[in-house]
């Protein structure tokens, strides 16, 4: 079950983020029948100020890989062979694997995910640019949708991009924040025409109430992972066109789309639209 866009915001609780990530793979597992032989897997997209990934990391290797109250279970961290992923386990000995990721702003205001990788890639670079760093790293160059971002001039930057030839291995991503009213982005159908995958994820927003996204949109993937090397096999997963990720979750309610594009504009103002935990 994974999660291809997750963000790990302060004003998280960072147990009850976990609780929810399990609760919800859980219950999409249980739903066509492998509630038995899942792993949960978040895919992390850390803007330039965000580095979650690097503090649990860094205090895993200290020695201080306890996350919550282990007298009502709690969780512990543990280090990989990879530098870009983290297995946190549960006392019953379940399970998640957290792989970095890095969310891009290239040139042209598009958004650009960096998936399994700790490299830094700077904002600013052009889409060709951007993606081609991405690739350098071997990670995978996911464009997300966006309200708004991919209509007039940057939709036609981004379609220029995905015809033209040669291509370089792209995907696109959908988000558990797409208004389900809305029609589909014609540029899915593009992609899908192309042979451009397209990779769900929840995309949380900043507010304390997103605490329990992680895991809720995503997609299905059937392959064995090396338990050592878990970026590195769903990468090899992911560019192989055998194989075959299936999407799953619910689209955002009309209501709680425009209170949350009000909050982010809100926001950009510097108007606190709701309070925050400390």
């Amino acid at each position: 079950m994974i999660d291809a866009h997750v963000h790990i915001y302060p004003c998280f609780d960072f147990p009850g983020f976990l609780d929810a990530a399990f609760s919800n793979c859980l219950q999409v597992a249980r739903n066509i029948g492998c509630d038995r032989s899942h792993i949960p897997v978040l895919l992390l997209t850390e803007g330039r100020r965000q580095r979650a990934f690097q503090r649990i990391q860094e205090e895993t290797k200290k020695g201080n890989n306890r996350i919550g109250d282990e007298q009502t279970g709690g969780y512990q961290v543990f280090t990989t062979e990879e530098d870009e992923s983290l297995r946190i386990q549960k006392k019953d000995g379940a399970y998640l694997f957290l792989i970095s990721g890095r969310q891009i702003v290239t040139a042209e205001r598009l958004e650009v995910l960096a998936l399994s990788t700790v490299s830094e890639i700077p904002d600013g670079l052009t889409l060709e640019q951007t993606v081609a760093a991405v690739e350098k790293e071997d990670a995978m160059a996911v464009i997300p949708w966006g309200f708004g971002k991919w209509i007039g001039r940057r939709g036609e930057i981004l379609k220029r991009f995905m015809k033209n030839g040669p291509r370089p291995a792209i995907f696109l991503g959908d988000n558990g924040g797409r208004p389900a009213l809305l029609p589909e982005p014609a540029l899915f159908s593009i992609a899908r025409g192309m042979g451009i995958r397209i990779l769900p994820g929840s995309d949380p927003l900043p507010y304390p109430s997103e605490n329990d996204r992680a895991g809720s949109f995503g997609f299905t993937l059937r392959v064995s992972l090396d338990p050592g090397r878990p970026a590195h096999g769903i990468r090899t997963a992911l560019f192989d066109a055998a194989s075959r990720p299936e999407p799953y979750g619910r689209l955002e309610t009309p209501f709680r789309f425009l209170r949350n594009q009000v909050s982010m504009q809100m926001m950009k103002f510097g108007i606190r639209s709701r309070p925050e935990k400390p």
